[in-house]
């Protein structure tokens, strides 16, 4: 099981950025395989002849072998001597300082190509980004796609199209998959359901001990762990920082320090509110999803079946926030809109000058019904295109100026 290679959408990138003097650097949350990449990496760059060094800095060995620069830069010159080499780091974040360790070796113009990796944007960003200015590209590794998750486990899928009844039943059976248990590559590929909430379990305490004790140094951790578990519950809601804080016992600016640590640290996605009309509009309060459903169910111990469940409305409102985020461009702006009065539509994506608003039916719906609040925003907004998106059926409408297409869950966006 271990062996197994999940085919991932960024491999062809980095494989591609080989070619490039610019730092690759990976980042992405514990577990989500970015090890498993880089050691694929590792062995298509040994399959084309050329030298490779791996290291991976939670490993004692290696990180003794890697922490001092000079003797680093050293070593590397008296193994490979000026032959080009790839030169892959797991875990970068290990290093005191590896911004200065990075940009040391690659201003020495020495011909390695290196790659390599962080568990934490706080610790990855701050520490790299700002010393690596024009010596880097980014490159994000989020727990498998719904997309990733339906080419690992139907690479066949699209031969089904001719029977569309069992064409959208596979994709509805990869949902419930995918709500349940979300898109860590250990979780996946774990047998059985049992096996695949233990999977989750360890994942989420490795969490809670790696990084919120260890990093952030949190020191009230029945507090967070409450504050992970009421957020878990309400997906999808306005976040009410005053009411959290009175729930785990303390005050404002903890909770703003808590959800600073789990955005930067991969757990959620915090969407902000689109406003054009301040005495009309929500302007503050934030909407908060996690980046993987397998873990939101973790902390609100409910891995019931999709379609049974009450939340599910929440569940795929998140969903689509995940596959929204899979297929925005790098400058598009995702918020979500509500009134004062309590009007609201799900996301609100800003491409430019032009805005595509989409709503979330959980339901099976006979037609397309569309809300009093969704009307309103394209009353009020006029925009081009706007999508309602749900379980089972296909089409097209105007409404006034826009046109509305509705759409299947796993249909593309945009």
């Amino acid at each position: 099981m271990t062996d197994v290679f999940i085919d991932r959408q960024i491999y062809k990138d980095l494989i591609d950025h080989l070619e490039e003097k610019e730092i690759s650097v990976l980042i992405g949350p514990r577990q989500s395989g970015k090890t498993t990449l880089l050691r694929k990496i590792e062995e298509k760059v040994k399959l084309r002849g050329q030298l490779v060094e791996y290291y991976n800095l939670d490993v004692l060995a290696h990180r003794e072998v890697v922490q001092n620069q000079t003797a680093f830069i050293n070593f590397l010159k008296g193994k490979l001597g000026q032959k080009p080499a790839t030169i892959i780091i797991d875990e970068i974040q290990r290093l005191k300082n590896p911004g200065q360790f990075l940009k040391g070796i690659y201003d020495l113009n020495l011909p390695y190509k290196l790659i390599v990796s962080g568990s934490s944007a706080l610790e990855i960003k701050s520490s790299v980004s700002e010393s690596l200015t024009g010596r880097k590209k980014i490159f994000y590794l989020f727990p498998l796609s719904f997309d990733e998750l339906v080419n690992f486990r139907r690479p066949d899928i699209k031969a089904l199209r001719g029977n569309q009844r069992l064409y959208q039943q596979e994709y509805l059976n990869l949902l419930n998959e995918y709500a349940q248990f979300g898109g860590y590559p250990k979780v996946v590929l774990q047998p059985t359901t049992e096996k695949k909430i233990e999977a989750l379990e360890e994942i989420y305490s490795s969490y809670i001990e790696k990084d919120i004790k260890g990093f952030f140094g949190v020191r009230n951790e029945t507090a967070f762990v409450t504050l992970v578990m009421l957020l878990a519950g309400q997906i999808g809601g306005i976040t009410n920082k005053n009411l959290l804080a009175a729930n785990i016992g303390s005050n404002r600016q903890t909770v703003d320090n808590f959800l600073s640590y789990l955005e930067k640290s991969f757990v959620i996605q915090v969407v902000r509110p689109f406003f054009r009309n301040p005495e009309k509009e929500i302007l503050k309060s934030p909407k908060i999803y996690f980046i993987d459903l397998g873990l939101r169910n973790t902390a609100v111990k409910n891995f019931n079946n999709f379609e049974t469940r009450q939340d599910k409305g929440q569940l795929l409102e998140n969903f689509v926030l995940l596959k929204v985020l899979k297929e925005a461009g790098r400058l598009d702006k995702i918020n979500f809109w509500r009134t004062k009065t309590k009007a609201e539509m799900d996301f609100v994506v800003q491409r430019g000058m032009d805005i595509f608003p989409l709503e979330v039916k959980a339901g099976r719906l006979k037609s397309p019904t569309f809300s009093l609040s969704f009307k309103s925003f394209l009353d009020t907004y006029q925009p081009k295109q706007a999508r309602l998106i749900n379980l089972n059926i296909t089409g097209k409408r105007k409404i006034g100026l826009t046109k509305v297409r509705v759409q299947r869950f796993y249909e593309k966006i945009f």
